[in-house]
């Protein structure tokens, strides 16, 4: 028979478990100081779970804040691009810019594909892009312009570019540093290396709107009333069979000056379309200009993989007579 000493000792111990128990319930339920910070989604039963998302932008280094750049514009290895319009240049721009044409980013002669190479290269140089300069683009504000450049520079091999978030628009209204001045500029040699992996042909996205792929999805960034055919802007209206539409302007906050939403943000609104993360996404819009903003835009969030420029888009689409198209 146990001792009455033995006896308050077990239930002693019981109730120090039982406390201990608990306790680690108590900190199971309210988690620790980071909770809040790190939700989880909702897993509707049945569905396997993932790994949770950042919760921030996947490439934070493709945006230039406004504080940041003033901060950098003594770098020697920088090279501030300004694609307004020339007159909107010469009325005021950020110190140190240089102005560049943004007619020049298609080619001349078809005004469909991406400029050829060695126009590209030649004016690149002229404006002292090399290969270890960094480049900052910016334009009126929604970073449309700048995006296709931002695209024709990582055609051609160069990645190391940012697009100003808010552009012109954000730097002015916050009463930065501007300036008439054109800066003199030291030549330096780009050479283009074409990526092939980044731009799709019309015979591609034939097949794909013909035989569709599960792993691949043409996302059509025009407005709901050119996806419809309701605003004609070629022989044909209406879309490529098969695609998506998700307007362009959705990714930039509403007011002025625009920015890019949050990282949450966007990634819902493509998931709203239906479209997966680890889909292949081929853009296109009317010339290959807002498509080439929204891979920006899909690069930032790290959303898809492998995507692609449809460059000739509903241009060239719609005014065929050998395309299919849907209404």
């Amino acid at each position: 028979m146990a001792t009455l000493i033995q006896l308050k000792a077990r239930r002693t111990v019981t109730a120090l478990g039982l406390i201990l128990a608990a306790v680690a319930l108590l900190l199971a339920a309210c988690g620790g100081d980071d909770s809040e910070a790190t939700p989880t989604a909702t897993v509707p039963p049945g569905q396997p779970t993932a790994a949770a998302e950042p919760e921030g932008y996947a490439h934070p280094e493709l945006l230039a804040e406004t504080e940041w750049l003033a901060a950098q514009l003594t770098r020697t290895d920088l090279r501030v691009v300004d694609v307004r319009e020339r007159q909107a240049y010469d009325a005021g721009h950020i110190p140190g810019a240089v102005w560049f044409d943004r007619t020049l980013l298609k080619d001349p002669d078809d005004k469909l594909h991406v400029v050829r190479a060695e126009l590209f290269a030649a004016k690149m140089g002229e404006l002292g892009v090399g290969p270890a300069t960094e480049v900052v683009i910016y334009d009126e504000g929604t970073g449309l312009w700048a995006a296709r450049l931002w695209w024709v520079l990582n055609y051609y091999g160069h990645d190391h570019v940012r697009i100003v978030n808010g552009g012109w628009a954000k730097w002015e209204k916050e009463g930065r540093a501007a300036t008439k001045e054109v800066p003199a500029v030291q030549p330096a040699v780009f050479t283009p290396k074409p990526d092939p992996n980044l731009v799709c042909s019309i015979d591609e996205v034939k097949q794909f709107a013909t035989s569709p792929s599960a792993e691949v999805v043409l996302l059509d960034v025009r407005s709901q009333a050119e996806y419809v055919g309701a605003d004609v802007r070629a022989a044909r209206g209406g879309h490529i069979p098969k695609a998506v539409n998700v307007d362009w302007t959705l990714s930039l906050t509403e007011g002025d000056p625009k920015v890019w939403k949050p990282a949450a943000e966007l990634r819902a609104l493509f998931e709203k379309a239906g479209i997966k993360k680890d889909s292949t996404i081929i853009t296109y819009c009317q010339t290959g200009v807002r498509a080439a903003h929204t891979l920006f835009t899909l690069k930032l969030i790290g959303y898809g993989q492998g995507n692609r420029l449809y460059d000739g888009s509903w241009a060239e689409w719609g005014n065929r007579t050998d395309t299919p198209v849907e209404q």
